[in-house]
């Protein structure tokens, strides 16, 4: 009876365990150097940022670790690990990705937390997820 119950606690602890790498949500289509080219949305639409408008070149980097860097004209103002999970969209209402930046992290110059959609592996876009949210949207630098 006893090698039964160190059999039973021993197959309970190799199924609780888990890695990261098993439950982490895809990002192989994320992953590169991006150009952020505009900012749009808020109540009325009246958020409309560019390169142009606010003389910032913001380059946002994925790696396929979870790690990402953020540079702006030039010179690195961020870095960490981000976070994919699962999130119903407003958008669409399926179940979609939605890419957290840490929490302590200051206005990147884009949304930072929000609904993730790659297009054709060339452009990339963050809506937050929100009504009369806004949206950032990135090309593929190449």
């Amino acid at each position: 009876m006893k090698n039964l119950i160190y059999v039973f606690i021993l197959a309970l602890g190799m199924i609780s365990c888990s890695s990261d790498d098993q439950t982490r949500i895809d990002n192989s289509d994320l992953i590169g150097d991006w150009n952020w080219t505009n900012t749009d949305g808020g109540i009325g639409f009246h958020i409309h940022e560019t390169p142009e408008t606010t003389g910032k070149i913001i380059h946002l980097n994925l790696k396929g670790n979870y790690e990402f860097s953020v540079t702006e004209n030039g010179t690195e103002i961020s870095n960490g690990t981000y976070e994919l999970i699962m999130k119903e969209s407003i958008y669409s209402g399926k179940m979609e990705r939605l890419i957290q930046f840490p929490e302590n992290e200051q206005y990147l110059g884009f949304v930072k937390t929000g609904i993730i959609n790659s297009y054709k592996n060339e452009k990339l876009n963050i809506s937050d997820n929100n009504a009369d949210g806004i949206g950032s949207e990135f090309v593929r630098i190449e």
